[in-house]
C-alpha cells in the first residue's frame, strides 16, 4: 500500500512538473527579437510595467502585422472563441455541447452577413482590406510559430488560421451581446398575456413606455432556460451597460475637456480589452481592442478621446408566424419559405446539417430561442447596408469633430452612444444606429403578429435625425444607458433603457461641483452608492419596528462599502420584497426568469412609485395589503434568513471572471482570474451586477475598464482593468491589475513611442 501511494505521488509530481514546464514554455515574449514575413522595416516594441505594448513602425501596415502577432501571443484562445461564435463553429472545438450556440448564430445569419461584408469591403474599400490583410499576416505567423496555448492542449486540437471573415464574425458576437430583444421581447409578451390589465402599468420596457397586448400567446415556458444555457458557452458573456461622460473646459479645473468612460461587460478570463498603442508616420493611437479586431472600439490620440456605451435602442423584432401548408400566411396568402442550408462541423461526431427557413420578416428562430410557435426575427445588424467596420476605420482617419461625426454614419447596428472630447474644446455624444421606422401602432417590445404585412417596418430613419448633443450649454454630455429625451421622444420610444437609478445618481453626482479634476472623477467612477436602495430606504424605515438592524439602515448612505453590513441587509430585503410583490402574481417559473433581466428593476420601480398598485396586494389573502405591510413582512423574512452577526458586504460574494473552459473546479483554479470581493453594486455608478435569488451574490459583470483623460494632457490617461493584459496563465500580466481595480485605484498610461529603449524588435524576413 505504501509503495502504491508512493508511486501515485511520484506520478502526480511528474504530471505537475510537466504542466508547469508547459506553462513556462507558453509565456509571452517581452524581450529579444522575432522574425516576421510581411514587414517592410523593423518594428520597435516597448512594454510598460503592465505589459501594454507601444509599437513604433514605419507604416500602418507594419504596425498592424505587429499588432496581430501581439494579440495572438496573449489572447489566441479568446480570439478563436469570439470568431467561432459569430461563424457558428464552436462545435468544431467543443463537440456536441456547443451545438445549440452554433445553431443559434447560423440561424441568425451572422456567418452569411460576415461573408457578404468581406465581398463588399474587397470591392469598395481597398485600404481597409489592406489593413485586415496586414493584421492577419501577423496573426497567422504567430499561430504557426508560437507555442500552442494550454486550452488547445486540453482539448486535443490545434488553432486554425484566420481570415477577413473572422473580423466580421467577431463583430457579430458583439452585436448579439448588445441585443436585448432575444430575451426581453418574449418576457414582455408572456407578462402581458399572464397578467390582468390592472397590472400592466408596471410593465415598462422603455423609460417608461406602456404597451397593450397585441397577441394572446400560447405557453412561453422554455425560452428563458435556453437563453441562460447559451450564456454559459459565450467567451465573454454579454455587454450589458456602461457609463460615459465628457465635461467641457469650463467645467474643468484645467484648460480642456475631461473625458470618462467605463463600459459594463460580463467579467471574463481573459478580460475583454487588449490595450496597445501604435506609432507610425500617420498616427499616434492608444487603442482598446477586442482581440481579433485590427481597429479599436475605444481610443485616444494627441487630438481627441472617444468611448462608447450601449444605446439600448430596439433594432430587432420578433414576429409570430401563422403556419399554412408548410409555409406561412401573409395577408391571407400562403408563402413558401426560402431555405438556407448550413453544415456545422462537430468535434467527435458527424457534421450536422441545418436547414434555416427564411420568411419575409427574416429567419425562423423559434427552435433556437425555444419559442412555442413559428417565430421570425428581423434584425438590423444582418442588413447588408450595415457597415460597422467601415465606420470604425473612417473615424480613425477623421481630422476633426465634423469628420468624426460623419464617420459614424455607416454604423447601423449594434446601437451605441459614442462619447467624444478633443483638445480644441469640443464635447459630444451621438446616438449611433439606424432606428427602425415601425408602422403606426406596432410595438417592438413584444412579439408582433406576423400575418399582416402592415406590421412590417416602413424603413429606417436616416442618421441625420438621430439624437445627439454637440457642445451643449450645460458643458456636460453623459450616458448611463438612458434615452436622450426631448425632442427625440418618439424616435426613442422603443428601447431597453436602463432603470432610472444609475442615470439619476450619475447626473446628481456630476451636478455637485461646477468644476472637476481627475481626482474628483475617480471618486465618481468608483461610487458604489445605490440609487435604487436610497429610493427604497424611506419605505423601509417607515414600515419596520426599531431594532439594531434597522439602525444600521438608518445610518447608511447607500454606498456598498466592503466593511459595512448595510448592503447585506438591503440585498436580502430587496430579494424578499421582489418575491412578496411579484412572485405572487407571476408564479415561480416566470418570476425566476424575470429575476435574470433588468426588466425586474424597472417593474419594481413602477410598483414603488404607485402605493395603490394592485401588485402590493396578495391575490390569495383575505385582507388588503399595502406597501408598509408588504415591506414589513419582507424585512421579517430577510432577517430570518440572515446569519448573526449580519455578514459584511465583503463576506457576501465575489467578482467572478469566467473562463469558457472552467466548468470544473480544477480548471477554474488553473484558468480563471482571482475572485475578489465585490466592490460595487447593481444599479450603482460602479455597476457590478449579480442575479437576484442567489444564496450569495456573485458579480458576473461590471466595468470592463475605467478610463479618465484630461485633454489638457491627452498623452496621459488614468486607467485600470479588472484582471491583466495577458490571457496566459502565470504570465506576470495575467491578473496584475485586479487588486488595484477592486480598490478603486488607477495606473497612468502614457501615449509615447518606444524610441531606442525598445524591449522587443520584430525584424523583416
Amino acid at each position: 500500500m505504501v509503495r502504491w501511494f508512493g508511486g501515485l505521488a511520484a506520478i502526480l509530481v511528474v504530471a505537475l512538473a510537466a504542466l508547469m514546464g508547459l506553462l513556462w514554455h507558453q509565456q509571452p515574449q517581452y524581450q529579444g527579437t522575432q522574425v516576421l514575413a510581411g514587414l517592410n522595416e523593423a518594428v520597435q516594441i516597448r512594454f510598460d510595467e503592465y505589459g501594454v505594448p507601444s509599437v513604433q513602425a514605419s507604416s500602418d501596415e507594419d504596425a498592424l502585422v505587429a499588432l496581430g502577432w501581439l494579440h495572438v501571443q496573449e489572447r489566441l484562445f479568446q480570439m478563436d472563441l469570439l470568431r467561432r461564435v459569430g461563424k457558428g463553429e464552436l462545435s468544431a472545438l467543443f463537440g456536441p455541447a456547443a451545438l445549440d450556440t452554433d445553431r443559434l448564430f447560423r440561424t441568425l445569419g451572422t456567418r452569411h452577413w460576415a461573408q457578404q461584408q468581406v465581398s463588399l469591403m474587397s470591392a469598395t474599400e481597398p485600404q481597409l482590406a489592406r489593413w485586415l490583410e496586414a493584421y492577419y499576416q501577423g496573426v497567422n505567423q504567430a499561430i504557426a510559430t508560437l507555442p500552442t496555448p494550454l486550452e488547445y492542449k486540453l482539448l486535443g486540437t490545434k488553432p486554425e488560421p484566420f481570415s477577413a471573415v473572422d473580423t466580421f464574425a467577431t463583430l457579430s458576437y458583439m452585436a448579439h451581446s448588445f441585443t436585448s430583444a432575444f430575451k426581453q421581447d418574449p418576457m414582455m409578451t408572456a407578462l402581458l398575456a399572464e397578467l390582468a390589465p390592472q397590472y400592466h402599468h408596471a410593465l415598462v420596457s422603455g423609460w417608461p413606455d406602456h404597451f397593450t397586448p397585441e397577441l394572446a400567446p400560447s405557453e412561453l415556458h422554455a425560452w428563458h432556460r435556453a437563453a441562460d444555457n447559451l450564456d454559459a458557452l459565450l467567451p465573454m458573456g454579454r455587454m450589458l451597460g456602461s457609463n460615459g461622460w465628457v465635461l467641457s473646459a469650463e467645467r474643468s479645473t484645467g484648460e480642456a475637456p475631461l473625458f470618462a468612460n467605463d463600459p459594463h461587460i460580463s467579467f471574463s478570463t481573459p478580460q475583454v480589452w487588449y490595450e496597445a498603442q501604435l506609432h507610425t508616420p500617420s498616427r499616434a493611437l492608444y487603442g482598446y481592442y477586442l482581440p481579433g479586431l485590427p481597429l479599436p472600439l475605444l481610443g485616444r490620440t494627441p487630438e481627441r478621446a472617444w468611448g462608447l456605451t450601449m444605446l439600448l435602442n430596439d433594432d430587432a423584432d420578433l414576429y409570430r408566424l401563422t403556419a399554412s401548408d408548410g409555409g406561412y400566411r401573409l395577408d391571407g396568402d400562403t408563402l413558401a419559405y426560402q431555405v438556407r442550408e448550413e453544415r456545422i462541423p462537430v468535434k467527435g461526431a458527424e457534421d450536422e446539417h441545418l436547414e434555416v427557413l427564411l420568411s419575409v420578416q427574416g429567419p425562423r428562430v423559434d427552435q433556437v430561442l425555444a419559442l412555442p410557435e413559428p417565430t421570425a426575427l428581423l434584425w438590423t445588424f444582418t442588413d447588408t447596408r450595415n457597415r460597422p467596420l467601415s465606420g470604425l476605420f473612417q473615424l480613425l482617419h477623421a481630422d476633426g469633430i465634423r469628420a468624426f461625426e460623419q464617420a459614424l454614419d455607416p454604423i447601423w447596428s449594434p446601437g451605441v452612444n459614442v462619447l467624444y472630447g478633443d483638445v480644441e474644446g469640443n464635447i459630444a455624444k451621438w446616438a449611433v444606429a439606424r432606428y427602425l421606422h415601425r408602422a403606426d401602432g406596432v410595438s417592438g417590445a413584444q412579439i408582433i403578429d406576423g400575418s399582416l404585412s402592415a406590421t412590417l417596418p416602413v424603413g429606417y430613419h436616416p442618421f441625420e435625425v438621430n439624437p445627439r448633443f454637440v457642445n451643449p450649454e450645460s458643458g456636460l454630455v453623459f450616458s448611463a444607458n438612458h434615452p436622450y429625451g426631448p425632442p427625440w421622444d418618439e424616435l426613442e420610444r422603443a428601447g431597453y433603457y436602463a432603470p432610472r437609478f444609475r442615470p439619476e445618481t450619475l447626473e446628481q453626482a456630476l451636478a455637485e461641483r461646477n468644476q472637476w479634476d481627475i481626482a474628483g472623477l475617480k471618486r465618481v467612477q468608483n461610487d458604489s452608492r445605490n440609487g435604487r436602495y436610497l429610493a427604497l430606504k424611506p419605505l423601509l424605515l417607515a414600515s419596520v419596528p426599531p431594532s439594531p438592524e434597522r439602525d444600521i439602515i438608518a445610518r447608511w448612505d447607500g454606498r456598498y462599502r466592503p466593511d459595512s453590513a448595510a448592503p447585506t441587509l438591503m440585498e436580502a430585503f430587496y430579494q424578499a420584497l421582489l418575491e412578496a410583490t411579484l412572485a405572487d402574481e407571476l408564479g415561480e417559473a416566470l418570476f425566476d426568469a424575470l429575476q435574470g433581466q433588468s426588466l425586474v428593476d424597472k417593474i419594481m420601480a413602477e410598483v414603488l412609485a404607485h402605493p395603490d398598485s394592485p401588485w402590493w396586494d396578495h391575490r390569495h389573502s383575505d385582507s388588503v395589503q399595502g406597501p408598509k405591510e408588504i415591506a414589513r413582512a419582507a424585512w421579517t423574512q430577510a432577517l430570518a434568513a440572515l446569519p448573526r452577526p449580519i455578514p459584511l458586504w465583503r463576506e457576501q460574494g465575489l467578482m467572478r471572471h469566467r473562463h469558457a473552459m472552467a466548468q470544473s473546479p480544477l480548471l477554474a483554479q488553473l484558468l480563471q482570474g482571482p475572485g475578489l470581493p465585490i466592490s460595487g453594486s447593481k444599479r450603482a455608478i460602479n455597476n457590478m451586477a449579480y442575479r437576484y435569488g442567489a444564496d450569495q451574490p456573485v458579480a458576473t459583470f461590471g466595468p470592463s475598464t475605467r478610463r479618465l483623460v484630461d485633454l489638457a494632457q491627452p498623452e496621459q490617461g488614468h486607467v485600470i482593468a479588472p484582471l491583466g493584459q495577458s490571457g496566459v496563465p502565470f504570465s506576470p500580466h495575467f491578473a496584475d491589475q485586479a487588486e488595484a481595480y477592486g480598490a478603486g485605484d488607477y495606473r497612468v498610461s502614457a501615449l509615447s513611442p518606444p524610441g531606442p529603449e525598445s524591449d522587443l524588435v520584430l525584424i523583416p524576413q
